[in-house]
């Protein structure tokens, strides 16, 4: 026998997941828009007459919402037996009375999955979550696959990587598909969607997955689960082009630049459904300025990846909510703003990120570090001139003046005209007290450095080379 709990958990799970939208609580009818189908389940005891009176009724009312008949609808009499045969080619009347037979009702293949997890929760827990009469209440209470999709890949590529390197796990993140100017204009273009699955510590990947399951449920039950994907990786997308456009030095990572571009797309649902009170979207925008600042408590974080993913989610959502013809419109301007944002970043001059952390690992005092980390810029084959002038210093310290003068000679061989080797070899010279050398090298420098920064070698070697 079928108890008032188990139908109650039935209808909650069909809700949760599956298109099967809960209509009426009281008449436990439940309509699948997309598909034009309809269930509904019915306890009292019924004879011809009344079941006749109820499959009209039901008609009637699921016509009243679909605005057109549905193709079919399954009752299903709760612990009674089918008192006449109803069965068309729309109609199905079936008897259940056992909890096994629920389970296996044919609503969706997430159902099927769920439906065999027995509900230890109160009956009067599911007719509250039931009763729930808006989207809010309902997105938190329906199965977000995509959502959960997207936290448990957020959170395994994080454990993944802190096994990879367990004593510091964002001290790698560029290697690892982080996002920097540098990669991006050498080819490496796949990083601006590998960093969005990437988070610096457990912080910054907790505030970002608490963000999405709440954000990521609401967008999905509104915009549909394959929308949703949309928005989140193209606002990921946007906003990380417009921090490339920007930020040409710093190393970037997470997901908060997509998660704001679920608040965008939010934002333009409910100005535009206008089911929505003021209230409700003065509290939405308080939640966005609130996840902004809490993601400013991060040393890292990147505002130019935020803004871009609002816009970016709010661009996209509002795509979707245009006719056809804006769509067309709007996603060939959404094309466009891409390539702007492209022609800005390869135009912007480029950065060598790892000479900035050889740089930072002399700051440091780890200039074993650092000639590891220049001999890898070497094997990648992103050397450029300041490079030679940083692993001929780190060899200088490490090993002899001599090893760090050959160093900048081999960079001088390929960049001639680099004021900085110059300049190095100028000071090189002056240490070894040869003020002639020293002198051709810092003329060389001159002419591409500023006075500023010439002005004490040149007064220098004015005087000992007279």
């Amino acid at each position: 026998m079928i108890t008032s709990k188990q139908l109650l958990e039935t209808i909650y799970k069909i809700s949760r997941y599956s298109d099967f939208k809960r209509v009426k609580l009281d008449e436990l009818l439940l309509i699948n828009q997309k598909s034009k189908k309809a269930i509904r389940f019915v306890k009292e005891k019924q004879n011809v007459q009344s079941l006749d009176f109820l499959i009209q009724k039901t008609q009637h009312q699921i016509k009243e919402i679909l605005n057109f008949n549905p193709v079919k609808i399954d009752i299903y009499l709760i612990n009674q037996p089918v008192p006449a045969d109803f069965n068309n080619s729309t109609i199905k009347v079936h008897s259940l009375s056992k909890y096994s037979e629920l389970r296996h009702i044919d609503v969706s293949r997430q159902y099927q999955v769920f439906s065999r997890i027995k509900g230890r929760q109160s009956e009067n827990y599911y007719y509250k979550r039931l009763m729930a009469d808006n989207d809010i209440d309902r997105a938190m209470s329906k199965f977000s696959p995509v959502t959960t999709i997207l936290i448990v890949l957020n959170v395994l590529i994080f454990l993944i990587n802190l096994m990879i390197s367990f004593s510091n796990p964002s001290g790698n993140l560029i290697e690892k598909g982080g996002l920097s100017h540098f990669n991006f204009v050498h080819g490496e273009y796949y990083r601006v969607f590998t960093s969005i699955f990437l988070h610096f510590d457990f912080s910054h990947l907790l505030l970002n997955m608490l963000s999405l399951y709440i954000f990521g449920k609401l967008t999905e039950y509104l915009f549909g689960p394959l929308r949703f994907l949309l928005i989140y990786l193209i606002s990921g997308l946007i906003g990380n082009l417009l921090s490339l456009s920007f930020e040409t030095t710093a190393l970037s990572a997470g997901a908060s630049g997509a998660i704001t571009g679920l608040l965008g797309a939010l934002f333009v649902y409910m100005i535009i459904s206008k089911r929505f009170e003021k209230k409700l979207l003065i509290q939405t925008a308080v939640g966005l300025l609130i996840f902004l600042l809490m993601s400013n408590l991060f040393g890292r974080v990147n505002n130019w990846a935020h803004f871009g993913g609002l816009f970016g989610g709010f661009f996209v959502a509002l795509m979707f909510k245009q006719a056809r013809l804006y769509f067309y419109m709007m996603t060939a301007g959404l094309a466009l703003i891409i390539i702007l944002l492209l022609m800005n970043t390869f135009s912007q001059s480029e950065e060598n990120i790892y000479n900035h952390k050889v740089q930072a690992a002399m700051v440091h005092g780890d200039f074993k570090e650092a000639e590891s980390m220049a001999k890898d810029i070497f094997a990648k084959g992103y050397e450029d001139a300041d490079t030679y002038r940083l692993y001929g210093l780190v060899l200088a310290n490490n090993q002899s003046l001599a090893e760090g003068i050959a160093t900048w000679q081999t960079g001088l061989k390929r960049y001639p005209e680099s004021a900085v080797l110059n300049y190095q070899m100028a000071l090189a010279m002056r240490a070894n007290d040869d003020y002639k050398k020293a002198q051709s090298y810092f003329n060389k420098a001159e002419k591409y450095m500023s006075a500023k920064e010439t002005k004490e070698l040149k007064n220098e070697l004015k005087v000992f080379g007279e």
